[in-house]
C-alpha cells in the first residue's frame, strides 16, 4: 500500500478526483443562482404598453354612421414578465365598443377589452370615446378633376382634362353629406408633363371651407387624364449681323437657305411671334463662307424645326494692282531753260493700288495726275516732290515720291528758235 501511495499513478488519480469535485461544486452553485434568479423574475411584476391596437365597433353599419371613434388605442398591461411578454407577442385580445343598444345622437362610450388574461392589470388610453351616431346616407356626386398647369413642360398646353369614372358614391352621416361642396380628384405627377398623361388620383370630399369630411367614397380612386398639345406656327427667319468684318474684308451679301421655320410653344406666345432671328457673327469672316446658325427661342417656346439654318456669307477682300507708266507733268517751266528728268529715266512713275476687285478693275493711268512744280527753280539739279492726285475709294502709293530734274539755260540760238516757235 505504501508503495502504491508513493507511485505516480496514485497522485494522478487523486488529482483527477479533486478536479472533478471542484468542477461539480462550481456548476452546482451556478445552477442554484440561475434558478433563484428565474424564480425572482417570475414573481416580480412588469409593465408594458402595446401601442396602436385597432378598435372594433359593433353597431348597425348598414343604416347608421358613426363618427368620432378612434381607430386605435394604446393598451397598458401589468403582470408577471412571462404573462406580459406572451400577451404582447400574441396579441390575442380584442378592443371594442358595443353600440348596438345606443340610439342616434352624441354619446360617450367606454372602450372595452376581451380575451385577455385575468392575471393582468389592464388600462386603455383613451378609456372613453365621444362619438356621434347618425343616419347613414349615400348619394352620388360628380367628380371635378384638377390639374396644376405649372407641371406642364415649357411650351406645352393642356387641351382637355377628364376623369373616369365621372361620378362616385359618397356615404356618411346625413349632415356630412348635406355639407359636401367639392368632390375633387387632383392629378399628381413628379416630372414635367410633355404628353397626354393618365394617373390614379384619390377622391377628396370637402365642405365649403375646404375641410375634409368624414365620409366613405366608392370608388376611392379614379383615373384623371390630361390631354397635352404642343401648338406650332410658321415664321420667317431674319438675319441679324453681329460684330464687324476684319480689316480689308467687305460684305457683299448675306442669305439664308431656310426662309421659314416651324416654331412650337404656348399659343399665347406664338400669337405675338412674327419672326426668328439668326444672329451671324462677322468678326471672324475672312472669305466666302457657309455656316449653320442655331435659332434661339424665348421662354414659352420649346422647339423649332429645323433647329438651325444655313447662312451664306459672300465677301470681297482687298487686293493690290500696279498701274504702270503714269506720266509726269512738268509745270512752272520757263522758256529760257531746258528741263531734263534725270530720275526716273522713263519719265514715268508706277503706282501700287490696294482695293476691292471691282474697284481695281476699272483703274488706268488716266485716273492719276502727277505734277512737278518747277517754278522759281534755278539752273542745276533738283529733287522735286511729286504732287499726285487719284481716286479716293482706293489706297495707292507711288513707286517714288520725288523726281530728280536737271535745269539748264538755253543758248542764244536755242532761245531765239524757241521764241520764234512760240511766236
Amino acid at each position: 500500500m505504501d508503495k502504491f501511495m508513493e507511485s505516480k499513478w496514485f497522485m494522478r488519480i487523486v488529482g483527477l478526483l479533486l478536479a472533478l469535485v471542484l468542477y461539480a461544486s462550481v456548476n452546482f452553485d451556478d445552477l442554484t443562482d440561475k434558478d433563484h434568479k428565474n424564480s425572482s423574475d417570475n414573481s416580480q411584476n412588469v409593465v408594458e404598453t402595446i401601442e396602436d391596437v385597432p378598435v372594433e365597433a359593433f353597431y348597425d353599419a348598414e343604416n347608421l354612421f358613426v363618427s368620432g371613434l378612434p381607430s386605435t388605442v394604446d393598451v397598458e398591461i401589468e403582470g408577471t414578465k412571462a404573462i406580459v411578454q406572451q400577451t404582447k407577442t400574441l396579441k390575442g385580445f380584442n378592443v371594442y365598443v358595443d353600440l348596438n343598444d345606443i340610439g342616434v345622437g352624441d354619446h360617450q362610450v367606454p372602450i372595452e377589452i376581451e380575451n385577455i388574461s385575468e392575471k393582468l392589470k389592464v388600462e386603455i388610453e383613451p378609456q372613453f370615446a365621444n362619438i356621434t351616431i347618425q343616419e347613414k346616407v349615400t348619394e352620388e356626386f360628380t367628380v371635378e378633376s384638377e390639374f396644376d398647369e405649372s407641371l406642364l413642360a415649357n411650351g406645352f398646353e393642356a387641351e382637355n382634362l377628364s376623369v373616369e369614372p365621372k361620378t362616385v358614391k359618397v356615404t356618411g352621416a346625413k349632415d356630412a353629406i348635406e355639407s359636401i361642396t367639392y368632390v375633387k380628384a387632383t392629378l399628381d405627377v413628379q416630372d414635367a408633363i410633355h404628353e397626354t398623361t393618365t394617373r390614379e388620383a384619390r377622391v377628396q370630399v370637402l365642405d365649403r371651407e375646404l375641410n375634409k369630411l368624414d365620409v366613405t367614397v366608392e370608388p376611392e380612386v379614379v383615373d384623371v387624364t390630361v390631354k397635352v398639345v404642343n401648338p406650332s406656327k410658321k415664321v420667317p427667319v431674319v438675319i441679324k449681323e453681329k460684330g464687324e468684318l476684319p480689316q480689308g474684308v467687305k460684305l457683299e451679301s448675306l442669305s439664308v437657305e431656310q426662309k421659314e421655320v416651324s416654331v412650337y410653344g404656348k399659343g399665347s406666345v406664338l400669337e405675338t411671334l412674327e419672326e426668328l432671328i439668326a444672329e451671324v457673327d462677322l468678326s471672324k469672316i475672312t472669305k466666302d463662307t457657309v455656316i449653320n446658325v442655331p435659332l434661339n427661342l424665348k421662354d414659352g417656346l420649346n422647339k423649332v424645326a429645323p433647329e438651325e439654318v444655313k447662312v451664306t456669307i459672300d465677301v470681297s477682300t482687298t487686293k493690290e494692282k500696279t498701274v504702270s507708266g503714269v506720266p509726269l507733268n512738268l509745270g512752272g517751266v520757263g522758256e529760257e531753260y531746258d528741263y531734263t528728268i534725270v530720275s526716273p529715266k522713263s519719265e514715268e512713275v508706277d503706282i501700287v493700288v490696294s482695293g476691292y476687285s471691282e474697284e481695281l478693275a476699272a483703274l488706268s493711268t488716266e485716273d492719276f495726275i502727277l505734277d512737278l512744280n518747277l517754278a522759281d527753280l534755278e539752273p542745276g539739279e533738283h529733287k522735286v516732290e511729286i504732287d499726285a492726285t487719284g481716286p479716293e475709294n482706293v489706297k495707292w502709293e507711288l513707286s517714288t515720291k520725288t523726281v530728280t530734274v536737271q535745269i539748264k539755260e538755253k543758248t542764244t540760238a536755242e532761245a531765239e528758235e524757241g521764241a520764234n516757235e512760240n511766236g
